[in-house]
């Protein structure tokens, strides 16, 4: 039996569609809504994707810029199988098109498009002519989204162009290699350079005890009103900040990796898990491992156990973290979690799941401080969050810790530069 799941707008041509497999395998496909079929040069390099080791996740984010790619193919009535039996791929004035295109949100464009048709704007000037024609700004993302879109496309290109190469498609195919060396090249000069990221910092102590207060289930400023789910999202934000776990490691734990004889918790890669009817199946990026947890914390966890366990939907799976009416929660339910939280408390503005991985870190750092070798920190840390033993991840989860360390270094080396001035 197979699951589906649609992505994208209901008027689009290309829908993608996640196809979960027997076994559980997800397989995300581009699909023509005008056949019902799976456009097959792009499902056969989903598959490629695949078969070298992509999770799904990986594969959504390539299949929605390929959808993006087609999207643009559509409007200008490009065939891609045609242009190489012509030995030909893209135009320049195409390639800046599909550029351009990739710096819009997909359904605004999409409207654009729709509305650009109907007023007969060329579609190469799909950009600032369509905004008028609309009336409005269509609104764009962020450079590191165009970027992206333009990585897989790029990356479907060069696929393709093999493709087509080994089926002895082109008529010429030293010609094609040179054009479509040519046109991938030139998509690629036109990817955004990009600022270097500020790094990502955890909270501060005051933030995280506003945090812990507030969602506290007793606390008459949680902004929950079920008590079940007062006490899931209590003890989803505390088990994160106790062991540091992301939120599909989270979302992905089973009744049985919770070991409350020993008071640990089991953080298991699970890829196509048959157990799990998520179609966006969370995953867990690091290495499994043990966990051990508070007493405290494993009683409580304990009570929110027996409220899930009442709930008879919730008894049909093994995954620990339910909705109220017992199905697993989605990888957006804990987006929409702290959303919440955020839209309550201005103060707590810049609390996410990740953020609190970042704050386990800094904490982490400030126990460990002046206690142990920086390679048995290292070590230790590794392990904790599921890195390799060579990883240097370390350094994109301590800014915070950094920060504070580097500003009282600096105040003291003041003080030593002017001591005994007046």
């Amino acid at each position: 039996m197979l699951k589906v799941n649609n992505g994208g707008s209901l008027s689009a041509r290309y829908l993608i569609k996640t196809v979960q497999m027997d076994g559980g395998e997800r397989i995300p496909l581009l699909v023509d809504s005008h056949t019902g079929l799976g456009v097959f040069e792009v499902t056969a390099f989903s598959l490629s994707m695949r078969s070298k080791g992509n999770q799904v996740n990986t594969l959504l984010q390539a299949m929605a810029a390929v959808q993006f790619l087609y999207d643009g193919l559509d409007e200008y009535g490009i065939n891609l199988m045609q242009r190489a039996s012509a030995n030909e791929l893209l135009t320049l004035g195409e390639v800046e098109s599909l550029v351009a295109r990739c710096r819009f949100v997909r359904d605004e464009l999409l409207k654009a498009d729709l509305v650009a048709r109907s007023s007969n704007v060329s579609a190469i000037n799909h950009g600032l002519g369509r905004s008028r024609i609309t009336g409005r700004r269509t609104a764009t993302v962020t450079g590191a989204t165009t970027a992206i879109r333009l990585h897989y496309i790029i990356a479907y290109l060069n696929w393709f162009c093999d493709y087509v190469y080994l089926l002895r498609l082109p008529s010429n195919r030293e010609e094609f290699q040179a054009v479509s060396t040519k046109v991938i090249g030139a998509i690629k000069n036109r990817i955004p350079t990009l600022p270097k990221a500020r790094k990502r910092k955890g909270l501060t102590t005051l933030q995280e005890q506003r945090l812990l207060a507030v969602t506290a289930v007793s606390s008459l400023e949680n902004p929950w009103t079920n008590t079940f789910v007062r006490n899931r999202n209590s003890i989803i934000i505390r088990i994160m900040l106790a062991v540091g776990v992301r939120k599909g490691e989270l979302l992905g734990l089973k009744v049985d990796d919770i070991d409350f004889g020993n008071n640990t918790i089991f953080v298991a890669r699970r890829p196509d898990d048959s157990e799990d009817p998520r179609i966006r199946q969370p995953q867990a990026k690091t290495a499994s491992r043990i966990l051990p947890i508070a007493s405290t914390l494993a009683q409580e966890i304990k009570k929110y156990m027996v409220g899930r366990n009442v709930i008879p939907k919730a008894r049909k799976h093994p995954f620990v973290f339910v909705s109220s009416t017992g199905a697993p929660i989605a990888l957006n339910s804990i987006d929409a979690l702290f959303s919440g939280l955020k839209e309550h408390f201005p103060e707590l503005a810049s609390t996410s799941a990740h953020i609190l991985r970042h704050t386990w870190n800094d904490r982490f750092s400030e126990m460990v401080e002046g206690v142990m070798s920086e390679a048995e920190e290292r070590q230790l840390r590794n392990y904790l969050m599921g890195w390799s033993d060579k990883s240097r991840m370390a350094e994109n989860y301590t800014a915070r810790y950094v920060e504070k360390r580097a500003k009282s270094a600096l105040l003291k080396l003041q003080d030593i530069a002017f001591r005994g001035v007046n």
